[in-house]
Protein backbone atom coordinates (compact mmCIF):
# COMPACT_ATOMS: atom_id res chain seq x y z
CA UNK A 1 0.00 0.00 0.00
CA UNK A 2 1.30 3.47 -0.91
CA UNK A 3 2.01 5.56 2.18
CA UNK A 4 2.41 9.33 2.27
CA UNK A 5 5.17 10.95 4.32
CA UNK A 6 5.97 14.49 5.43
CA UNK A 7 4.46 17.20 3.26
CA UNK A 8 2.64 14.62 1.15
CA UNK A 9 0.70 13.43 4.17
CA UNK A 10 -0.12 17.01 5.16
CA UNK A 11 -1.36 17.75 1.65
CA UNK A 12 -3.48 14.62 1.71
CA UNK A 13 -4.98 15.68 5.06
CA UNK A 14 -5.73 19.20 3.80
CA UNK A 15 -7.37 17.88 0.64
CA UNK A 16 -9.52 15.50 2.69
CA UNK A 17 -10.51 18.37 4.99
CA UNK A 18 -11.48 20.58 2.04
CA UNK A 19 -13.50 17.78 0.42
CA UNK A 20 -15.29 17.16 3.72
CA UNK A 21 -16.13 20.84 4.10
CA UNK A 22 -17.46 20.99 0.53
CA UNK A 23 -19.65 17.92 1.15
CA UNK A 24 -21.00 19.51 4.32
CA UNK A 25 -21.74 22.76 2.46
CA UNK A 26 -23.47 20.91 -0.38
CA UNK A 27 -25.65 18.99 2.08
CA UNK A 28 -26.56 22.19 3.90
CA UNK A 29 -27.53 23.82 0.61
CA UNK A 30 -29.73 20.86 -0.35
CA UNK A 31 -31.33 20.99 3.10
CA UNK A 32 -32.05 24.70 2.81
CA UNK A 33 -33.41 24.32 -0.72
CA UNK A 34 -36.05 21.87 0.54
CA UNK A 35 -37.62 23.80 3.39
CA UNK A 36 -38.54 21.58 6.29
CA UNK A 37 -42.20 21.71 7.24
CA UNK A 38 -44.50 19.99 9.71
CA UNK A 39 -47.53 19.28 7.55
CA UNK A 40 -50.19 21.19 5.63
CA UNK A 41 -52.58 23.78 7.04
CA UNK A 42 -54.96 26.52 5.88
CA UNK A 43 -54.89 30.22 6.67
CA UNK A 44 -58.21 32.05 6.88
CA UNK A 45 -57.21 34.94 4.61
CA UNK A 46 -54.24 33.70 2.60
CA UNK A 47 -55.14 30.18 1.52
CA UNK A 48 -53.16 26.97 1.91
CA UNK A 49 -49.92 26.83 3.81
CA UNK A 50 -47.47 24.63 5.68
CA UNK A 51 -46.60 24.50 9.37
CA UNK A 52 -43.10 25.91 9.88
CA UNK A 53 -41.00 27.69 12.47
CA UNK A 54 -41.72 31.45 12.39
CA UNK A 55 -38.12 32.16 11.37
CA UNK A 56 -38.55 29.96 8.28
CA UNK A 57 -41.74 31.67 7.11
CA UNK A 58 -41.11 34.15 4.28
CA UNK A 59 -44.57 35.69 4.63
CA UNK A 60 -44.37 39.49 4.47
CA UNK A 61 -45.67 39.89 8.03
CA UNK A 62 -45.83 36.78 10.21
CA UNK A 63 -47.70 38.69 12.93
CA UNK A 64 -50.67 39.13 10.56
CA UNK A 65 -51.33 35.39 10.54
CA UNK A 66 -54.44 34.93 12.66
CA UNK A 67 -54.57 32.91 15.85
CA UNK A 68 -56.75 30.19 14.33
CA UNK A 69 -54.12 29.34 11.72
CA UNK A 70 -51.45 29.14 14.41
CA UNK A 71 -53.64 26.78 16.44
CA UNK A 72 -53.73 24.40 13.49
CA UNK A 73 -49.98 23.93 13.79
CA UNK A 74 -49.72 23.91 17.57
CA UNK A 75 -48.48 20.84 19.39
CA UNK A 76 -47.06 20.38 22.85
CA UNK A 77 -43.81 19.32 21.28
CA UNK A 78 -43.65 22.31 18.91
CA UNK A 79 -45.85 25.09 20.34
CA UNK A 80 -44.45 27.96 18.24
CA UNK A 81 -45.19 26.79 14.69
CA UNK A 82 -47.18 29.05 12.36
CA UNK A 83 -49.27 28.29 9.30
CA UNK A 84 -47.19 29.97 6.62
CA UNK A 85 -48.84 30.57 3.21
CA UNK A 86 -47.08 28.54 0.52
CA UNK A 87 -46.62 31.40 -1.92
CA UNK A 88 -43.56 33.47 -1.05
CA UNK A 89 -44.39 36.92 0.36
CA UNK A 90 -48.03 36.58 -0.61
CA UNK A 91 -50.03 39.79 -0.32
CA UNK A 92 -53.79 39.51 0.33
CA UNK A 93 -56.12 40.85 -2.33
CA UNK A 94 -56.96 44.43 -1.34
CA UNK A 95 -60.28 46.15 -1.93
CA UNK A 96 -62.19 42.98 -2.78
CA UNK A 97 -64.67 43.09 0.04
CA UNK A 98 -68.24 41.87 0.29
CA UNK A 99 -71.08 42.81 2.61
CA UNK A 100 -72.91 40.00 4.37
CA UNK A 101 -76.58 39.97 3.34
CA UNK A 102 -78.88 41.21 6.06
CA UNK A 103 -76.05 42.71 8.11
CA UNK A 104 -73.82 45.72 8.02
CA UNK A 105 -70.71 43.58 8.49
CA UNK A 106 -68.06 43.81 5.82
CA UNK A 107 -65.70 40.86 5.39
CA UNK A 108 -62.74 40.12 3.20
CA UNK A 109 -63.51 37.67 0.43
CA UNK A 110 -61.88 34.33 1.11
CA UNK A 111 -60.95 31.40 -1.12
CA UNK A 112 -63.58 28.73 -1.56
CA UNK A 113 -62.95 25.93 0.94
CA UNK A 114 -63.32 22.29 -0.03
CA UNK A 115 -66.39 20.81 1.62
CA UNK A 116 -65.24 18.07 3.97
CA UNK A 117 -68.59 17.14 5.51
CA UNK A 118 -70.53 14.17 4.17
CA UNK A 119 -73.78 14.77 2.30
CA UNK A 120 -77.09 12.93 2.33
CA UNK A 121 -79.03 11.83 -0.74
CA UNK A 122 -80.46 15.34 -1.16
CA UNK A 123 -77.01 16.87 -1.16
CA UNK A 124 -77.50 18.47 2.26
CA UNK A 125 -74.26 18.58 4.26
CA UNK A 126 -74.20 16.32 7.28
CA UNK A 127 -71.77 16.26 10.16
CA UNK A 128 -69.36 13.36 10.05
CA UNK A 129 -69.83 10.92 12.92
CA UNK A 130 -67.14 11.33 15.52
CA UNK A 131 -64.86 8.31 16.05
CA UNK A 132 -65.65 6.30 19.15
CA UNK A 133 -63.25 4.59 21.55
CA UNK A 134 -62.20 1.13 20.37
CA UNK A 135 -64.65 -1.54 21.50
CA UNK A 136 -62.31 -4.51 21.06
CA UNK A 137 -58.59 -5.08 21.74
CA UNK A 138 -57.98 -5.65 18.02
CA UNK A 139 -59.65 -2.47 16.76
CA UNK A 140 -57.28 0.14 15.34
CA UNK A 141 -58.09 3.46 17.01
CA UNK A 142 -58.74 6.74 15.21
CA UNK A 143 -58.03 10.28 16.33
CA UNK A 144 -58.76 11.51 19.01
CA UNK A 145 -58.03 8.08 20.51
CA UNK A 146 -54.50 7.91 19.15
CA UNK A 147 -51.61 10.19 18.30
CA UNK A 148 -52.63 13.10 20.51
CA UNK A 149 -49.52 13.25 22.74
CA UNK A 150 -46.90 15.55 21.30
CA UNK A 151 -44.58 16.50 23.68
CA UNK A 152 -32.25 -1.07 13.37
CA UNK A 153 -31.45 2.68 14.63
CA UNK A 154 -31.59 7.32 17.20
CA UNK A 155 -28.14 8.88 16.59
CA UNK A 156 -27.39 12.45 17.61
CA UNK A 157 -30.74 13.67 18.89
CA UNK A 158 -31.69 14.53 22.45
CA UNK A 159 -33.38 12.83 25.37
CA UNK A 160 -37.15 12.73 24.89
CA UNK A 161 -39.47 14.15 27.54
CA UNK A 162 -40.79 11.63 30.04
CA UNK A 163 -44.25 11.66 28.40
CA UNK A 164 -43.15 12.19 24.80
CA UNK A 165 -43.71 9.49 22.17
CA UNK A 166 -45.88 7.31 24.46
CA UNK A 167 -46.31 4.76 21.65
CA UNK A 168 -42.58 4.01 21.38
CA UNK A 169 -42.14 0.51 22.80
CA UNK A 170 -39.03 -1.34 23.94
CA UNK A 171 -38.82 -4.99 22.85
CA UNK A 172 -37.41 -7.56 25.26
CA UNK A 173 -35.35 -10.59 24.18
CA UNK A 174 -34.40 -13.64 26.24
CA UNK A 175 -30.77 -14.68 25.87
CA UNK A 176 -29.10 -18.02 26.52
CA UNK A 177 -28.34 -18.18 30.21
CA UNK A 178 -31.46 -16.28 31.22
CA UNK A 179 -30.26 -12.72 30.53
CA UNK A 180 -32.48 -10.09 28.93
CA UNK A 181 -31.52 -7.72 26.11
CA UNK A 182 -33.21 -4.84 24.28
CA UNK A 183 -32.02 -4.52 20.69
CA UNK A 184 -35.16 -3.33 18.87
CA UNK A 185 -38.15 -1.06 19.26
CA UNK A 186 -41.76 -1.09 18.12
CA UNK A 187 -44.83 1.14 17.86
CA UNK A 188 -48.00 0.58 19.91
CA UNK A 189 -51.00 0.76 17.52
CA UNK A 190 -53.89 -1.02 19.32
CA UNK A 191 -54.64 -2.66 22.67
CA UNK A 192 -53.15 -5.97 21.57
CA UNK A 193 -50.86 -4.94 18.73
CA UNK A 194 -47.39 -3.59 18.01
CA UNK A 195 -45.74 -2.98 14.65
CA UNK A 196 -41.98 -3.44 14.20
CA UNK A 197 -39.41 -4.42 11.58
CA UNK A 198 -39.47 -8.01 10.34
CA UNK A 199 -35.71 -8.31 10.78
CA UNK A 200 -36.21 -7.77 14.54
CA UNK A 201 -38.02 -11.13 14.58
CA UNK A 202 -35.62 -13.10 12.34
CA UNK A 203 -32.94 -15.48 13.59
CA UNK A 204 -30.55 -14.31 10.85
CA UNK A 205 -30.31 -10.87 12.48
CA UNK A 206 -31.09 -11.67 16.12
CA UNK A 207 -28.95 -14.80 16.38
CA UNK A 208 -29.94 -18.39 17.32
CA UNK A 209 -29.69 -17.82 21.09
CA UNK A 210 -31.99 -14.83 21.29
CA UNK A 211 -35.81 -15.02 21.42
CA UNK A 212 -38.30 -12.17 21.29
CA UNK A 213 -40.46 -12.67 24.37
CA UNK A 214 -41.97 -9.41 25.60
CA UNK A 215 -42.45 -5.68 25.34
CA UNK A 216 -42.22 -2.69 27.68
CA UNK A 217 -44.86 -0.01 27.17
CA UNK A 218 -44.63 3.33 28.93
CA UNK A 219 -40.85 3.02 29.24
CA UNK A 220 -38.51 6.03 29.39
CA UNK A 221 -35.38 5.15 31.38
CA UNK A 222 -34.43 1.48 31.11
CA UNK A 223 -32.46 1.67 34.37
CA UNK A 224 -35.30 2.87 36.62
CA UNK A 225 -38.88 1.85 37.39
CA UNK A 226 -40.86 3.97 37.92
CA UNK A 227 -39.34 6.81 35.92
CA UNK A 228 -39.00 10.15 37.69
CA UNK A 229 -37.85 13.67 36.90
CA UNK A 230 -36.96 16.67 39.06
CA UNK A 231 -38.63 19.90 37.97
CA UNK A 232 -36.93 23.29 37.99
CA UNK A 233 -38.61 24.05 41.32
CA UNK A 234 -36.96 20.99 42.82
CA UNK A 235 -40.15 18.94 42.97
CA UNK A 236 -39.74 15.29 42.04
CA UNK A 237 -42.48 13.77 39.88
CA UNK A 238 -42.89 10.19 38.74
CA UNK A 239 -44.99 8.44 36.11
CA UNK A 240 -46.52 4.97 36.64
CA UNK A 241 -44.31 1.93 36.26
CA UNK A 242 -43.77 0.63 32.76
CA UNK A 243 -46.06 -2.17 31.58
CA UNK A 244 -44.31 -5.43 30.72
CA UNK A 245 -46.38 -7.72 28.47
CA UNK A 246 -45.55 -11.08 26.90
CA UNK A 247 -45.73 -11.43 23.12
CA UNK A 248 -47.78 -14.46 22.11
CA UNK A 249 -47.72 -14.17 18.33
CA UNK A 250 -44.99 -12.95 15.96
CA UNK A 251 -46.19 -12.22 12.41
CA UNK A 252 -43.50 -11.04 9.95
CA UNK A 253 -44.54 -10.09 6.43
CA UNK A 254 -44.75 -13.22 4.28
CA UNK A 255 -42.53 -11.67 1.60
CA UNK A 256 -39.83 -10.27 3.87
CA UNK A 257 -36.48 -10.59 2.06
CA UNK A 258 -33.49 -11.26 4.31
CA UNK A 259 -30.97 -10.12 1.70
CA UNK A 260 -32.34 -6.73 0.67
CA UNK A 261 -34.69 -6.07 3.64
CA UNK A 262 -37.72 -5.43 1.44
CA UNK A 263 -41.11 -5.82 3.17
CA UNK A 264 -39.33 -5.24 6.48
CA UNK A 265 -42.42 -5.12 8.67
CA UNK A 266 -43.97 -7.38 11.31
CA UNK A 267 -46.94 -7.36 13.67
CA UNK A 268 -46.61 -8.52 17.28
CA UNK A 269 -49.67 -9.62 19.26
CA UNK A 270 -49.57 -8.97 22.98
CA UNK A 271 -50.62 -11.77 25.32
CA UNK A 272 -53.07 -9.42 27.03
CA UNK A 273 -54.65 -6.15 25.91
CA UNK A 274 -53.32 -2.87 27.26
CA UNK A 275 -56.20 -0.42 27.67
CA UNK A 276 -54.47 2.95 27.56
CA UNK A 277 -57.55 5.16 27.90
CA UNK A 278 -56.99 5.78 31.60
CA UNK A 279 -53.19 5.83 31.40
CA UNK A 280 -50.96 8.86 31.53
CA UNK A 281 -47.81 7.41 29.95
CA UNK A 282 -49.10 5.04 27.24
CA UNK A 283 -50.98 5.88 24.05
CA UNK A 284 -51.17 4.30 20.58
CA UNK A 285 -49.99 6.17 17.51
CA UNK A 286 -52.47 6.65 14.65
CA UNK A 287 -51.95 4.88 11.34
CA UNK A 288 -51.66 6.88 8.09
CA UNK A 289 -54.86 8.60 6.90
CA UNK A 290 -54.19 7.47 3.31
CA UNK A 291 -52.82 4.24 1.95
CA UNK A 292 -50.84 2.95 -1.02
CA UNK A 293 -47.33 3.56 -2.35
CA UNK A 294 -48.25 6.95 -3.78
CA UNK A 295 -49.86 8.24 -0.58
CA UNK A 296 -48.03 10.51 1.83
CA UNK A 297 -44.74 10.82 -0.03
CA UNK A 298 -43.80 13.44 2.59
CA UNK A 299 -40.69 14.73 0.79
CA UNK A 300 -39.50 17.82 2.64
CA UNK A 301 -41.63 17.02 5.67
CA UNK A 302 -40.13 16.92 9.15
CA UNK A 303 -40.49 13.57 10.89
CA UNK A 304 -39.47 12.27 14.33
CA UNK A 305 -37.67 9.04 15.16
CA UNK A 306 -37.54 7.79 18.74
CA UNK A 307 -35.91 4.88 20.53
CA UNK A 308 -33.13 3.62 22.78
CA UNK A 309 -30.47 2.91 20.14
CA UNK A 310 -26.78 3.71 19.92
CA UNK A 311 -25.83 7.34 20.54
CA UNK A 312 -22.97 9.42 19.18
CA UNK A 313 -20.84 7.87 21.97
CA UNK A 314 -21.39 4.40 20.44
CA UNK A 315 -23.32 3.29 23.52
CA UNK A 316 -26.92 2.18 23.81
CA UNK A 317 -29.00 4.80 25.55
CA UNK A 318 -30.80 4.10 28.83
CA UNK A 319 -33.14 6.98 28.03
CA UNK A 320 -35.63 7.17 25.21
CA UNK A 321 -34.15 9.57 22.67
CA UNK A 322 -35.61 11.51 19.77
CA UNK A 323 -34.28 13.09 16.61
CA UNK A 324 -35.96 15.28 14.00
CA UNK A 325 -35.26 14.21 10.43
CA UNK A 326 -36.40 15.35 6.98
CA UNK A 327 -37.84 13.02 4.35
CA UNK A 328 -35.57 12.87 1.31
CA UNK A 329 -36.52 12.21 -2.34
CA UNK A 330 -36.39 8.47 -2.94
CA UNK A 331 -34.40 8.78 -6.19
CA UNK A 332 -31.72 10.83 -4.44
CA UNK A 333 -31.54 8.23 -1.69
CA UNK A 334 -31.50 5.39 -4.21
CA UNK A 335 -28.52 6.88 -6.03
CA UNK A 336 -26.53 6.89 -2.79
CA UNK A 337 -27.40 3.35 -1.73
CA UNK A 338 -27.00 1.90 -5.21
CA UNK A 339 -23.24 2.03 -4.66
CA UNK A 340 -23.73 -0.69 -2.04
CA UNK A 341 -26.03 -2.75 -4.25
CA UNK A 342 -29.29 -1.78 -2.48
CA UNK A 343 -32.38 -1.25 -4.65
CA UNK A 344 -35.12 0.72 -2.93
CA UNK A 345 -38.84 0.62 -3.74
CA UNK A 346 -41.90 2.84 -3.27
CA UNK A 347 -42.72 0.88 -0.12
CA UNK A 348 -39.68 2.45 1.55
CA UNK A 349 -38.84 6.03 2.44
CA UNK A 350 -35.61 7.81 3.34
CA UNK A 351 -35.04 10.42 6.03
CA UNK A 352 -31.98 12.23 7.29
CA UNK A 353 -31.20 14.76 9.99
CA UNK A 354 -27.89 15.83 8.50
CA UNK A 355 -24.43 14.98 9.76
CA UNK A 356 -24.55 13.34 13.18
CA UNK A 357 -28.36 13.05 13.44
CA UNK A 358 -29.83 9.71 12.48
CA UNK A 359 -31.46 6.57 13.75
CA UNK A 360 -28.87 3.95 14.68
CA UNK A 361 -28.27 0.38 15.85
CA UNK A 362 -30.84 -0.59 18.46
CA UNK A 363 -33.58 1.65 17.05
CA UNK A 364 -34.61 -0.98 14.48
CA UNK A 365 -38.36 -1.45 14.33
CA UNK A 366 -38.98 1.82 16.15
CA UNK A 367 -41.46 4.45 14.95
CA UNK A 368 -40.92 7.26 12.46
CA UNK A 369 -43.80 9.67 13.06
CA UNK A 370 -45.19 12.79 11.43
CA UNK A 371 -47.57 15.50 12.64
CA UNK A 372 -50.66 16.20 10.52
CA UNK A 373 -54.14 17.72 10.65
CA UNK A 374 -57.53 16.03 10.50
CA UNK A 375 -60.14 17.45 8.07
CA UNK A 376 -61.44 19.33 11.11
CA UNK A 377 -57.91 20.77 11.52
CA UNK A 378 -57.13 19.00 14.75
CA UNK A 379 -53.45 18.18 15.19
CA UNK A 380 -52.42 14.53 15.57
CA UNK A 381 -49.47 12.17 15.01
CA UNK A 382 -49.38 9.16 12.72
CA UNK A 383 -46.89 6.40 11.99
CA UNK A 384 -45.11 7.12 8.71
CA UNK A 385 -42.51 4.37 8.91
CA UNK A 386 -40.54 1.89 10.98
CA UNK A 387 -36.76 1.91 11.22
CA UNK A 388 -35.30 -0.60 8.76
CA UNK A 389 -31.63 -0.08 7.88
CA UNK A 390 -28.84 2.36 7.11
CA UNK A 391 -25.09 2.56 6.76
CA UNK A 392 -22.86 1.00 9.44
CA UNK A 393 -21.66 4.49 10.34
CA UNK A 394 -24.77 6.36 11.40
CA UNK A 395 -25.34 10.02 10.63
CA UNK A 396 -23.33 10.26 7.39
CA UNK A 397 -24.30 13.24 5.24
CA UNK A 398 -24.52 11.31 1.97
CA UNK A 399 -26.72 8.51 3.28
CA UNK A 400 -30.19 8.72 4.76
CA UNK A 401 -31.73 6.07 6.95
CA UNK A 402 -34.20 3.75 5.22
CA UNK A 403 -37.67 3.15 6.69
CA UNK A 404 -40.54 0.84 5.80
CA UNK A 405 -43.39 3.05 4.55
CA UNK A 406 -46.50 2.21 6.59
CA UNK A 407 -49.02 3.61 4.08
CA UNK A 408 -47.93 0.84 1.68
CA UNK A 409 -48.87 -1.86 4.19
CA UNK A 410 -52.22 -0.69 5.55
CA UNK A 411 -54.14 -3.50 3.82
CA UNK A 412 -51.65 -6.07 5.09
CA UNK A 413 -51.88 -4.73 8.67
CA UNK A 414 -55.69 -4.85 8.71
CA UNK A 415 -55.89 -8.29 7.07
CA UNK A 416 -53.28 -9.77 9.39
CA UNK A 417 -55.03 -8.47 12.50
CA UNK A 418 -58.39 -9.83 11.29
CA UNK A 419 -56.83 -13.25 10.68
CA UNK A 420 -55.28 -13.38 14.17
CA UNK A 421 -58.05 -12.15 16.44
CA UNK A 422 -58.44 -15.56 18.09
Amino acid sequence: MLRLHGSGMLMHFLLALIVGQLQLLAFAQRWEKTRTHFGNCHTADYGRGTCVDPGNCDFYDVDKLDASSKRQCYSRQRPDLVCCPRESNIIPVLGVRITDRGTNTTTTERPLLRLVAATNQNGTPQARPQPRPPTSPDQLPEHPYCGTAFASRVFGGTVAGILEFPWTTLLEYSEEGGNKSHVCGAAFIAQRWLVTAAHCTHVYFMGPGRRLTGARLGEWNKATDPDCITNLNGRRECVPQHIRVDIDRILPHEQFNVRNLSNDIALLRLARPVNWLQMQHVEPVCLPPARGAEANQLVGSAVDVSGWGRTENSESSNFKRKAMLMVQPLDQCQAAFQKDGHVLSDSQLCASGGIGVDSCNGDSGGPLTVEANTPQRDRFVYLAGVVSFGREECGEAEFSGVYTRISSYMDWIEQTIRANRI
